[in-house]
């Protein structure tokens, strides 16, 4: 193993050991009857509280970035790949 495979390993596994202490933290909490997930653990994760990461504002720019991750999606799959990625990238 070189380096590359390495860090690609190490990031790996650190992007999946994130979601599962957070889920086993939560998981303890639940058991011991506390609040599964407080307002400051919101703060932490999102940086904002609440009432303002479920705006209407934020929801139409969420919906403005599907539609253009569905439509970059749909050019790539219909214009670029019956060319084959050589085409793309040479």
């Amino acid at each position: 193993m070189d380096i590359g495979d390495v860090l690609i390993w190490e990031a790996t596994n650190g992007l999946l050991l994130i979601p599962t202490v957070i889920g086993l933290v939560m998981v303890v909490r639940w058991f011991r009857g506390r609040p599964v997930f407080t307002e400051r653990d919101w703060l932490f994760l999102f940086g904002h509280s609440r009432k303002e990461v479920f705006s209407p504002r934020l929801l139409l720019r969420f919906a403005a970035m599907l539609v253009l991750v569905v439509v970059v999606g749909l050019g790539i799959s219909f214009y670029v790949l019956p060319y084959g990625l050589g085409w793309f990238v040479g």
